[in-house]
């Protein structure tokens, strides 16, 4: 069914659409980022810019490469246009079923039946998706993470009916993009990066709930230790190395005081009730009142930024 793909589409230039668009342009490919908004297309467009700009400034972005950006990325308000002649397509809208019916719909008409069509979904099973096309082994999924230009990680979900050069094309291409695809061979919610990050989370929303300690200290022992370490050893890794007999035995302690909730926690409700939102409202766990939203997460691509060049000098 796949053929080699030169031209790429991406449907929506949002959050994670914009990055997705910039990640295939610096690939090389001829890119067509569309959206039906003209403010989010413009946005879009100045973020891309901006994002280029910033990664040539620091050396991790080529002047030839920069350039090929601007080369290869348009820009479209109609959706035939940029997606008639891709042999790829990114589906980038928002995480709502039905939006994403109405758009495999439309993309069944207007796409070759050998185009490989690419979610970018958080947690939406990828068999219930390619129910949606009239050709379900052209469907896939892949979960960039945020933001899509920095972080190097996709997870590439199949489902059942998924068609295996489908999967080898979009990890080859991945591949030479730069990014670290990896396979998700069972379409589970929240596929891997996602259930990780949401156990971690609960335990450390649960230790503020029980008053073990600030979220700011709770934070710092995930920055300040396991990040660190995180860095060079994965979670199964790293219990290999400390030697299996020992993670049995503190397992055996540890395991029934850990957190095991299967509802969000009375603190996340308490907060969400409250209208504390997190940056978007000014509070959440943090007092976010003095700053800026934008400036914020300025502060945070860069810090990303500063830890790939790093990163690239130390493995």
């Amino acid at each position: 069914m796949a053929q080699p793909i030169r031209q790429i589409g991406v449907v929506g230039a949002g959050i994670m659409g914009h990055g997705i668009a910039q990640v295939c342009a610096q690939a090389g490919k001829k890119v067509i980022l569309v959206d039906s908004i003209p403010e989010t297309l413009q946005n879009a467009r100045t973020r891309i810019e901006q994002s280029v700009a910033i990664l040539r400034e620091h050396g991790l972005l080529p002047p030839s490469q920069a350039d090929a950006v601007v080369e290869n990325l348009r820009f479209s308000l109609r959706l035939e246009e940029a997606v008639g002649s891709a042999d790829l397509v990114f589906e980038a809208i928002p995480e709502n079923p039905e939006l994403k019916r109405q758009l495999f719909q439309r993309l069944d008409r207007l796409c070759r039946s050998e185009v490989i069509f690419a979610s970018n979904t958080s947690a939406l099973p990828i068999g219930l998706l390619s129910s949606f096309s009239c050709n379900p082994a052209r469907v896939i999924g892949t979960h960039f993470f945020n933001p899509a230009q920095l972080i190097p990680l996709v997870e590439v979900i199949t489902a059942e009916a998924t068609d295996p050069a489908a999967l080898r094309l979009l990890m080859e291409f991945l591949a030479a993009a730069g990014k670290k695809p990896i396979h998700v061979r069972k379409d589970i919610p929240g596929f891997i990066g996602n259930r990780m990050q949401s156990a971690l989370a609960r335990e450390a929303m649960s230790l503020v709930q029980q008053g073990v300690a600030a979220p700011e200290d709770i934070d710092a022992v995930v920055k300040y230790s396991l990040a660190l370490r995180l860095l060079f050893s994965g979670p199964l890794e790293q219990r290999d190395l400390n030697g299996l007999d020992t993670h049995l035995a503190v397992s055996e302690t540890l395991y029934p005081d850990l957190e095991a909730a299967k509802e969000p926690l009375r603190v996340l409700r308490d907060k969400v009730a409250a209208g504390e939102l997190g940056l978007k409202t000014g509070k959440g766990f943090y007092d976010w009142t003095s700053q800026k939203p934008a400036e914020v997460a300025k502060r945070k691509n860069q810090e990303l930024i500063a830890l790939l060049k790093f990163l690239r000098t130390a493995v």
